[in-house]
């Protein structure tokens, strides 16, 4: 075991590093603002009447402390604001072409596959696809959060890595969506800009300076302080870059550690960084040096690929090597990536170039939890509360879906006919007036579909309803807002009239949440906080086949880990599911430490009684994912 990477500390020690580092940089971005203000208390030589300098003098703190700090939030806000268009608009900015599975290619098929199972690994939806047609090996996250987020690979990383390296680069990436490292670099990116911003103020300062000997009086002030605020505002940006690529540092080992949690199979990751140890991995246009600093062509006036794609080398896999990169380097060195993750390297790579993989089988999505077979974690004894490691383990899904369900997942129509399926009533009668409900959606198609794939649903195991909507809701991406506001109204009717209403109204409000649809009116307010605990976790516990008293100490229990005074556990007839929906909202509120710690106290219920049922793990996933908690970034808060 000592040559196993702990992921779980690993992460730990990334997320307490970035921490330190953001702080570093506030501070720093501080420390400008008041030395232009302290240098231009100075320079302006106001003693006070005790014969020393006059540190506080408000007119001069806003022409000089207050100007610097617009100057840095607009420009900051100018980018932020260029920046947030998207995941799709930024992987086309990158020159990316967006593939899906009808007319791929069978690499191209094997990325969407590899896609999907990392998407129902992580817990988080499924991203759009894009190819960069280079050579070099890396990859790529982009977007503003998970729901728009997008992966995009380099062609070179479909031809040259195995199934298992591209799955751990896949995993790599979906661990910058889980863990927010998207948002964050707009921020960081934001917080240069802003720098430099203030340079070109001060270059503005020198060129507009009155000329001559008439203008001298004030030209030559505005051209001393136009000098110092470059000079101030190039050391910003030179520190600032040092930090933000030292944060990035840590979120690649992060990002590193995270893929190993979701593969089980270190080899992988650990195969295709040494791959990209063995040769150049930027993108061919990034690796001209000319492209580095021309943001269009200078023949037609175009946008340069070079240009983007080397102000985006922190969203890489790998970035580009040299003297200035070493400096500011977004990535750790590649030796150092491989030890952490598989302590037995030992620095010696093959010679020559890498090899070309054969294209592999177009395989189903099968054995989420990881390429490669591990030991299973032992189920946590009764007499105590499960670890952190054993929840996410519990909710691991490792199923096989029929290939006639993943054909429908590719539409919007199967979209919303799965969707409806999952919820359509096993008594005929009740069942044909809910179709009868939906006939006029896309003329009657949705219903068809729902009816098609109805005896598919039913057929699926326990468990397989949730990770097969992950899999769906991509697809319905393309639906107009009043398409989509038709559609939840169509679902809510439906769940309704159920049997099992506890599913039906999750996936309702997974939809909700994923389309960005308001909720349906109606919810219960007035409760206080504890009271919307139990009523979630009363549900979570009556889905539980436990006897009553193995369901009373579940609650007990995750009351415990909660660490607050709850009300007795209701009985299954109590559990109003249009309270459960509004309570589901108003924990949406809290803070993320305090829902995911409401998450982990769900989970000491599920595995009370040392096991987990598909159902109670079905549920807990949906739980989670209503209060927007990953189980790709786990459960410490």
């Amino acid at each position: 075991m000592a040559a196993t990477m702990n992921f779980f500390r690993a992460q730990d020690d990334a997320r307490s590093r970035t921490t330190k580092l953001v702080v570093l940089l506030v501070i720093a971005i501080v420390a400008l603002i008041g030395g232009l203000y302290a240098l231009a208390v100075v320079g302006s030589s106001k003693v006070s009447r005790g014969g020393t300098l006059d540190w506080w003098q408000p007119e001069l703190f806003l022409g000089t402390s207050g100007v610097a700090l617009l100057v840095i939030v607009a420009g900051s806000l100018i980018r932020i604001s260029a920046l947030s268009a998207g995941g799709a608009s930024i992987a086309i900015g990158l020159g990316g072409r967006q593939i899906h599975g009808r007319g791929a290619s069978p690499g191209e098929r094997r990325l969407l596959n590899v896609v999907e199972e990392m998407a129902i690994a992580s817990g988080l939806p499924v991203p759009a696809c894009y190819v960069l047609e280079d050579p070099g090996i890396n990859a790529f996250a982009a977007g503003n959060d998970p729901k728009d987020a997008v992966i995009g690979v380099t062609r070179g990383a479909l031809d040259l890595l195995t199934r298992d390296e591209l799955q751990g680069v896949v995993a790599h990436e979906f661990s910058h969506i889980g863990n927010g490292d998207m948002r964050m670099n707009l921020r960081l990116i934001g917080a240069v800009a802003g720098l430099l911003a203030l340079t070109q103020l001060g270059y503005l300062l020198i060129r507009i300076a009155p000329r001559g000997r008439d203008g001298a009086k004030v030209g030559i002030p505005m051209m001393v302080a136009g000098a110092v605020v470059i000079l101030f505002g190039l050391g910003g940006v030179f520190f600032s870059r040092v930090i933000q690529a030292s944060i990035s540092r840590q979120r690649e080992y992060l990002a590193d550690a995270s893929a190993v949690q979701f593969t089980r199979n270190p080899l992988g990751l650990a195969g295709a960084l040494k791959k990209l140890a063995r040769g150049t991995t930027a993108p061919a246009a990034a690796r001209a040096p000319r492209d580095r600093f021309e943001e269009k062509d200078e023949d037609d006036g175009s946008p340069n690929l070079g240009f983007a794609q080397s102000e985006a080398q922190h969203m890489f896999f790998s970035s580009t090597p040299g003297f200035w990169d070493s400096l500011f380097s977004t990535h750790p060195p590649l030796e150092d990536r491989i030890r952490r993750i598989d302590p037995a390297f030992d620095g010696k790579l093959p010679a020559g170039p890498v090899a070309r993989v054969s294209d592999e089988a177009d395989a189903p999505v099968s054995r989420l939890g990881g390429a490669a077979p591990t030991a299973a974690v032992p189920a946590p004894a009764p007499t105590r509360a499960p670890t952190n490691l054993e929840i996410q383990e519990a909710v691991q899904f490792n199923g096989r879906f029929p290939e006639t369900l993943r054909d429908a997942l590719a539409e919007p129509i199967g979209a919303m006919g799965l969707a409806f399926a999952f919820v359509l009533s096993s008594d005929s009668a009740q069942r044909e007036a809910q179709l009868a409900s939906i006939v006029t959606l896309a003329g009657g198609e949705v219903a068809l579909e729902a009816r098609r794939l109805q005896p598919v649903v039913r057929a699926l195991p326990a468990g397989f309803r949730l990770p097969a909507l992950d899999l769906a809701l991509p697809a319905l991406r393309v639906l107009s807002p009043s398409q989509r506001a038709t559609f939840r109204d169509a679902l809510a009717g439906f769940g309704a009239s159920t049997e099992d209403g506890l599913v039906g109204l999750l996936v309702q409000g997974a939809v909700r949440r994923y389309l960005e649809l308001p909720p349906p009116l109606g919810q219960a307010h007035g409760l206080t906080m504890p009271q919307h605990y139990g009523f979630v976790l009363s549900a979570v516990v009556h889905a539980s086949s436990e006897s009553a008293e193995g369901r009373q100490l579940a609650y007990e229990r995750a009351a415990d880990a909660l660490g607050v005074a709850l009300d007795p556990l209701l009985p299954p007839e109590a559990v109003d599911l249009a309270q459960v929906d509004g309570s589901l909202a108003a924990l949406l509120k809290l803070s993320v430490a305090a829902r995911r710690v409401f998450v982990r106290a769900c989970g000491v219920a599920v595995l009370s009684d040392g096991k987990a049922e598909p159902r109670e793990v079905e549920i807990l996933r949906a739980v989670a994912d209503s209060l927007g908690i990953s189980f790709a970034t786990g459960l410490k808060a």
